[in-house]
């Protein structure tokens, strides 16, 4: 064990935690106020057995040394030192910064490794296919090939651990790296990243930190990033920034939702343009994104998950005081990537103009109702409400009240008392029109989908209860193949077991992404539900019966579009046996 380990072994994040903020026990875990955003209801929660927190409000998270270092405003040395100290952890000597030598054999792994991928890709026979792709799929130039350093990870088990095991690299180094992981049957290790377009992360001073990898065809997943190491902390990393931050300065941040987005736009000539990796936008990226520039235009997709993207990051943007502008791409096409392709001239100045992030709001509230009746308003105003009553600028709030009071004919009072306090009776009026979906004590099942929320009942259910819950589930009732993934590893684990659950031994069995899937699934605050084993179970059979219905219905549209083939080619055999199965699957929906 290191003296990390140590040090984490010894302080209880709870304790920790407890420290800074009041905690309060919520089931296994520990509930309260974030620290770290101006917030009235509690979103920061903490588990003591994965020894992580989270707030489900400004996205921060991470262990005792992340919390500490965010809090008090410290580097890692710094905060190891502290806590070394607190843990009565002895450093070996002449640490002060003890990580110095490894940070720097991880940067040449990470150097090494991405000359390598892009040697495969633009040199050797084996990245012939590849670099086709790149070229005629993807559109890619050799001079942007050569500027991003776009590199091919093989089809092939083990050839970078190969190649930097002959460079004299030891195996504990790569993994630090996030290069290569164990095998997890046998001995040996393979590479993390195979069959796949990679990507190097490059940080603002020019260092290789970690890698995303695309694959070519459909296979899931689409994208695979570097995990969390000593040199690659995603929350606070931002892809394309080392090319881009002498643009920031003069035209403002542009931010996107992906990497071929922030390279296809590079090579248009568009050179403000930046990304996050593998999660979505943060404080501590934000905070990094201030250095350069105030003024960010984010131009996320016009589909549902891309309109959720943007409330998320208006709102911590606007707490940050920046200057916000909003490009919707145009619904036809499916990403940045697309729309630059087909358009070079309108994506760039689509890019460029933007229009002020309320304006947006405002123009697509009006555009959803008909606010030339009552009714309209009603529900424009409930929309507008959650958004608008978060501007903290004085200025700002006073224009837009301004600005709907003439758009939905209210008067300037009503509006502003409206937006000033959406906790007030006249808000929760005007809120009251959203049709709102059944809440348990304290939480919202709307925040999440019914799949992840029967997920996060079965890992806090008693063990008896989650066998029986798992057991009547099937594959087939998870749309989302990490949540297939996570369902399947969860029955393998838990049907027939005897011992108690710990998810602490269970979330061994996944990849960082999949972890981190299962730690927010494991930290969501259940309310009285996590007291209550009988209300967990009623819970359970509530949500269950929910997601079966889903299925069936699914299933059902499924065999309609079979039964119409089978009508075109005649098949009556076939014919006979789905209409019969579509008659038995609608008798269960009765």
């Amino acid at each position: 064990m290191d003296h990390i380990d140590e040090i984490k072994q010894k302080i209880d994040i709870v304790d920790l935690v407890s420290g800074y903020v009041e905690i309060k026990k919520a089931g296994r875990n520990y509930k309260g106020v974030c620290p770290f955003h101006a917030e009235k209801s509690p979103s920061l929660m903490v588990s003591p057995e994965l020894g992580i927190y989270k707030c489900f409000g400004c996205g921060e998270g991470g262990d005792i040394f992340n919390f500490h270092q965010k809090i008090e405003g410290l580097d890692f040395p710094q905060s190891l030192e502290q806590l070394a100290e607190r843990a009565g952890v002895k450093l070996p000597k002449r640490s002060i910064d003890p990580e110095k030598r490894k940070k720097k054999t991880l940067y040449e792994l990470n150097d090494l490794a991405s000359k390598f991928y892009h040697y495969l890709l633009t040199e050797h026979k084996v990245g012939k296919s590849a670099l086709k792709y790149v070229k005629d799929k993807r559109g890619l130039k050799k001079k942007t090939i050569e500027e991003f350093t776009v590199g091919y990870a093989p089809d092939s088990w083990d050839s970078l651990y190969k190649f930097l095991k002959s460079r004299d690299h030891k195996e504990d180094d790569m993994v630090a790296a996030g290069l290569i992981v164990k095998r997890k049957s046998g001995e040996g290790y393979i590479d993390k990243f195979r069959k796949r377009i990679v990507f190097p992360f490059v940080d603002v001073a020019g260092k290789t930190v970690g890698f995303t990898g695309r694959v070519l065809d459909d296979s899931k997943p689409k994208y695979l990033n570097t995990a969390e190491t000593l040199v690659f902390h995603k929350s606070s990393f931002i892809f394309g920034l080392d090319k881009a931050k002498v643009s920031l300065k003069q035209e403002g941040a542009v931010f996107v939702e992906g990497q071929t987005d922030v390279v296809s736009a590079s090579q248009a000539g568009i050179t403000n343009v930046v990304c996050s990796s593998g999660t979505s936008l943060t404080i501590g990226q934000l905070k990094l994104l201030a250095r350069y520039t105030k003024d960010i235009t984010f131009a996320f997709d016009s589909d549902t998950a891309g309109l959720t993207a943007i409330h998320r990051a208006i709102e911590l943007a606007e707490r940050e005081s920046f200057n916000i502008k909003v490009a919707m791409i145009p619904e036809e096409f499916n990403d940045l990537d697309d729309y630059l392709a087909a358009d070079k001239k309108a994506a760039g100045k689509l890019l460029s103009e933007g229009i002020p992030v309320f304006d947006f709001f405002l123009v697509s509230a009006l555009r959803r109702h008909n606010v030339g009746n009552p009714i309209g308003k009603k529900k424009a105003m409930a929309d507008l409400i959650p958004i608008f009553s978060k501007i903290t600028d004085p200025v700002t709030r006073d224009h837009y009240v301004q600005k709907i009071s003439e758009e939905l004919d209210i008067t300037e009072t009503v509006v502003a008392t409206l937006l000033k306090d959406i906790d007030s009776v006249e808000a929760k009026e005007f809120l009251s029109v959203k049709a709102k979906p059944r809440e348990t004590e304290e939480f919202s099942v709307s925040q999440k989908s019914p799949e992840e929320y029967i997920l996060a009942l079965i890992l806090k259910a008693p063990l008896d209860t989650a066998q029986t819950a798992l057991y009547k589930l099937g594959q087939r009732d998870f749309t989302n193949p990490q949540l297939q993934e996570i369902f399947n590893g969860l029955k393998k684990y838990i049907v027939g077991r005897k011992r108690k659950f710990e998810v602490q031994h269970f979330i061994k069995r996944f990849d960082e992404n999949l972890k981190n899937i299962v730690d927010e699934l494991y930290l969501w605050d259940l309310g009285s539900l996590s007291k209550d084993e009988g209300l967990t179970a009623k819970e359970l059979d509530s949500v269950f019966a929910s997601i079966k219905k889903k299925t069936a219905k699914r299933e059902l549209r499924e065999l309609s579009g079979q039964i119409k083939q089978a009508e075109l080619e005649n098949n009556k055999k076939v014919l006979r046996s789905l209409s019969q199965e579509f008659k038995e699957l609608s008798e269960k929906l009765i």
